[in-house]
């Protein structure tokens, strides 16, 4: 039986990849490929992979001459993916279950491995090592982490906010999250900005680059029509309903029938104004800037 943690316990199937679409953007394609290294042609490793945003997006920009593999341990996420990637008649993508420590590959067998928030999840050390094996002579290793502490986050006046009720019962929803993800080390390893690079020194690997990649998730911006932007805002509501519900199924009895309609109606409350200013054509401009290091490292 597959393993199904990820997606059941800590980070849903629609939340990761509705998030993982939203970063990844068409319209940022050339900055993604150019940071990581990526070409037509190669085969490429996505360790980590989720419901499969990313191998989706590598799939259609780099073109059926590319093969692209997505590993993770979550078996729904697998299935997702799978299913997902046939019905977009993507024929370059393969996905398998498997351990980011113990990859199911052959040694020297892929030209790049990129990972998208994993290194926070797993030793550091073991999990560079072991796409050092995959990876063949020449070929570059790239880790993506998110960098929260540098996010820009805006709460103008218009914005409709939180009522006191919605934080109560959502603070009585998810009070043993921490404990959720203790047990299975979520963020446990959050790599060091100094020590990462490092690593990557005392592994061996060369020709060591820094990066980074801002991400601005910017509803009212001139580039996004208003079917776009109001897709935006209901993703987002999205996201939170299977949040909710995830958190749910797993303390049950945390919130009574009656509170969780009450929540899930105050959320859809705020959306319903948030997606009013849109409709009016006024813009609030409440927006995020994502800020994600990329640091990767060539093999000999």
């Amino acid at each position: 039986m597959g393993n199904d943690i990820w997606s059941t316990k800590i980070q849903g199937i629609l939340n990761l990849d509705l998030s993982r679409e939203m970063r990844f953007r068409d319209d940022r394609k050339d900055l993604f490929l150019s940071l990581l290294g990526l070409t037509e042609e190669m085969t490429i490793l996505d360790i980590g992979c989720g419901p499969g945003a990313i191998t989706r997006k590598l799939s259609k920009w780099l073109g059926e001459k590319s093969k692209i593999i997505g590993i993770d341990r979550d078996i729904e996420f697998v299935k997702y993916a799978r299913e997902k990637a046939i019905k977009m008649n993507l024929h370059n993508i393969s996905y398998f279950e498997g351990d980011a420590l113990k990859l199911p590959l052959e040694d020297n067998s892929v030209d790049a491995c990129i990972s998208h928030t994993v290194i926070e999840h797993v030793p550091n050390k073991e999990f560079l090592l072991e796409q050092k094996r995959v990876c063949k002579p020449k070929g570059r290793v790239s880790v993506i982490y998110a960098r929260p502490d540098k996010y820009i986050r805006t709460e103008p006046d218009l914005l409709p906010k939180q009522s006191k009720r919605e934080q109560e019962l959502l603070d009585k929803l998810f009070k043993d999250n921490d404990e959720i993800d203790k047990e299975y080390n979520v963020g446990k390893y959050w790599p060091d900005p100094v020590g990462l690079p490092r690593l990557f020194e005392e592994l061996g690997f060369n020709n060591i680059q820094i990066d980074a990649i801002s991400i601005p998730i910017a509803i009212d911006d001139s580039r996004n029509n208003n079917d776009e932007k109001m897709a935006i805002i209901r993703s987002e509501k999205e996201q939170f309903f299977e949040s909710i519900d995830m958190a749910t199924c797993l303390n049950k009895n945390t919130l009574l029938d009656d509170e969780l309609i009450e929540l899930k109606e105050l959320i859809t409350e705020r959306t319903n104004q948030r997606l009013g200013f849109i409709k009016e054509g006024k813009s609030i401009w409440d927006y995020t800037i994502l800020s994600l290091q990329v640091v990767s490292g060539m093999v000999d």
